[in-house]
């Protein structure tokens, strides 16, 4: 088990917070937060490798200084992706999160 934990800026074109990787059995993202100093809209998907489908978690309207904290815990296995969208530069990013071993 290995916890980890990501920051950075979403790109306009989306940003791939985590990929469940293939040495792991699982991985549990257990928070995200985003935060952007202007009004923005805010999507998160979750890219199925399996099925290779994407669906939409949430698209929220957000107005300047809002701060959205997602506590909900997404499973993710080998190849399974979080991806998030911002209509705006300058929404910034937190992921923390944990993946356990195969072995």
């Amino acid at each position: 088990m290995a916890e980890f934990v990501k920051q950075g800026e979403v790109d306009l074109a989306g940003t791939i917070l985590y990929t469940g990787g293939t040495s792991t059995i699982l991985t549990k993202i257990i928070a995200l937060r985003f935060y952007n100093s202007v009004a923005y809209v805010l999507t998160l998907e979750r890219y199925d490798a399996v099925t290779a489908t994407s669906e939409v978690m949430y698209r929220l309207t957000l107005d300047a200084g809002d701060t959205v904290t997602d506590d909900l815990s997404y499973a993710l296995n080998a190849g399974d992706q979080i991806i998030v969208y911002s209509d705006v530069p300058g929404t910034t990013y937190y992921v923390y999160g944990i993946d356990y071993a195969s072995s």
